[in-house]
């Protein structure tokens, strides 16, 4: 959205942060611009300010935010894309704007809302963070390429070779990026100034629009078939099409549609990516109808054949699952994270011994030791490998200082398996580390209480 388009109790505020800005003011440009991003959330240009304003004070107070970016750990539960990012703004951002794992979960929660300008902040807020870490600007000079963004490829591909000149893959997505740029300027120029009337500036805008109503979104739908039907090939429409659907809440037609898109532009990765998320949406709502309706018909006469097909459901989405992690992995075999997934994805289908060797490479990440070394220790409990699960388990509580939640957890499934092998005492020392910190964390407090009567 533009400036233009904000709410008119936040124009005067927004014109203060922007006087800040030129003042050096940066405390001051957070606590201005982070209101209008709260209430504004696709406003990029106070996004920005905020992200620019965060990282000068994060300066100022020397925090040591350039080397890991990892001081923070957060993960928020909201299921609303928009709102998991505003969870990010309010409890990491402040205090560490170069996060990297805030970043990236920023990054996915962006293109998982269909907003791919959005979405690249977080890995340019890596870049001006963490300068050498080429890894995450590969990934950034490819979503800038796959959303017909070769100019900005182009300055990222330089950046890269600029602090590795060894770097062939982004000698070569320069040369590339600044090909296609050529063709684009060449035969599209810009797009909005090639409009051809005024009901096209219409469409775009409509397109880009929070909110439409149901009337507008079956018009603009209207007027796209239309297009559609002129030109089926044309990736533009196809694209403008499923994102309509996809906001009416017809996501049959609307995953068709995207994959229609991909098909016309294989290389998209953030197409791919938009398709998985998608998928996954409609999966969730799919599993979430029948277990509505086996809870509301408990004693229904094909209460069974729902609850089996419910079972069925949930095991192809989890293989589809260990499928998809399987080609990342291909893809990207050095990449620790999505060996995690994989880790993760046969976790949920129970195929535990395959897990454990995914997992196991994953913890050499030192920013995934924790959480790969918590489903290790799962994995073995599973296979009833209960010294092996308490090392993992204890392990992993040791490099956690604070008691967050993640080392509840670890804490509370490493009671489970002391009490499992008959280890009373060090069931109980487990189980009242957590008492003293939360007492309504599941069922401590009634095992700890009981142990006394």
């Amino acid at each position: 959205m533009t400036e233009a388009e904000l709410d008119p109790k936040l124009l005067n505020l927004w014109k203060k942060a922007q006087l800040a800005r030129e003042q050096k003011n940066w405390e001051y440009v957070v606590n201005l611009a982070l209101p209008i991003v709260k209430t504004h959330p696709l406003f990029l240009d106070a996004r920005l300010m905020v992200r620019l304003a965060e990282g000068e004070v994060a300066k100022t107070a020397k925090k040591s935010l350039f080397g890991g970016g990892m001081s923070i750990s957060f993960k928020s539960a909201k299921k609303d894309p928009l709102e998991a990012i505003w969870d990010l703004e309010e409890n990491v951002f402040q205090k560490d704007p170069f996060n990297i794992k805030a970043n990236l979960e920023f990054y996915e929660l962006g293109m998982k809302a269909g907003q791919p300008a959005l979405a690249a902040l977080g890995l340019e807020t890596i870049r001006a963070g963490h300068p050498t870490n080429t890894k995450i600007a590969h990934q950034l000079a490819e979503h800038y390429m796959a959303n017909d963004l070769p100019e900005k490829a182009g300055e990222v591909y330089r950046h890269i070779v600029k602090h590795d000149p060894r770097d062939m893959n982004a000698i070569k997505g320069e040369k590339d990026a600044a090909a296609r740029n050529s063709i684009k300027s060449q035969w599209q120029g810009d797009f909005r100034s090639s409009l051809k009337d005024a009901s096209e500036q219409n469409k775009l805008e409509l397109l880009n629009k929070q909110g439409m109503t149901r009337e507008q979104m079956e018009s603009l739908l209207g007027e796209l078939s239309a297009d559609y039907e002129a030109d089926p090939t044309n990736i533009t429409t196809v694209k403008n099409m499923a994102n309509v659907l996809e906001k009416m809440e017809d996501f049959d037609q609307a995953l068709g549609f995207y994959n229609y898109a991909l098909t016309l532009n294989p290389g998209d990765v953030a197409m791919q990516r938009k398709i998985e998320l998608l998928t996954d949406k409609v999966r969730d709502l799919q599993i979430a109808a029948i277990e509505a309706d086996i809870e509301g018909r408990p004693d229904a006469p094909d209460i069974e054949e729902r609850r089996a097909e419910l079972a069925e459901i949930k095991r192809q989405r989890g293989m589809k699952a260990v499928e998809e992690a399987k080609q990342r992995v291909d893809r990207n075999p050095t990449d620790k994270a999505y060996r995690f997934d994989l880790g993760q994805a046969y976790f949920n289908c129970g195929m535990f011994g395959e897990a454990i060797p995914e997992l196991q490479q994953a913890r050499t990440n030192p920013n995934l030791r924790i959480k790969a070394l918590l489903m290790l220790g799962k994995c073995f409990e599973k296979k009833n490998m209960n010294d092996l699960a308490i090392n993992a388990f204890s392990d992993a509580a040791k490099d956690m200082p604070a008691m967050d939640n993640i080392k509840k957890e670890l804490l509370y499934e490493l009671a489970m398996v002391y009490e499992k092998v008959g280890k009373r005492d060090e069931y109980l020392e487990c189980l009242k580390e957590i008492y003293n910190f939360d007492y309504g964390f599941k069922d401590v407090a009634k095992r700890v209480e009981s142990s006394y009567q």
